[in-house]
């Protein structure tokens, strides 16, 4: 088990989006999993792991992460929806190139 750091965004939309237990669920399978999301190309590391929010209407969401090494905690960076996703997706990718690097 990796130890995870979440920022403070990630935190809120994802209380806010599926409540603390499924939040910290993502955490465990993260924790436990690092590698378990598709690496992006060209962006430093960064992953990201589609999360679909189980209920009367599935809706998917995409988590960004960087796994880092085996040495540095994991660090969860932010929570989309796959809506916001498309209308955001290369200005969000850019951000965190830059967050990065």
């Amino acid at each position: 088990m990796r130890t995870v750091t979440e920022l403070s965004d990630f935190i809120h939309k994802a209380e806010k989006l599926f409540g603390i237990e499924e939040r910290e669920k993502i955490v465990e399978l993260l924790s436990s999993n690092p590698n378990v999301g598709k690496k992006l190309e060209n962006f430093g590391g960064i992953r990201k792991l589609e999360w679909t929010q189980h209920g009367r209407k599935p809706k998917e969401h995409n988590i960004y992460y960087h796994a880092g090494s085996k040495n540095l905690p994991l660090i969860i960076i932010c929570i989309f929806s796959k809506h916001e996703k498309m209308i955001l997706e290369k200005i969000i990718e850019t951000l965190l190139y830059k967050k990065i690097n």
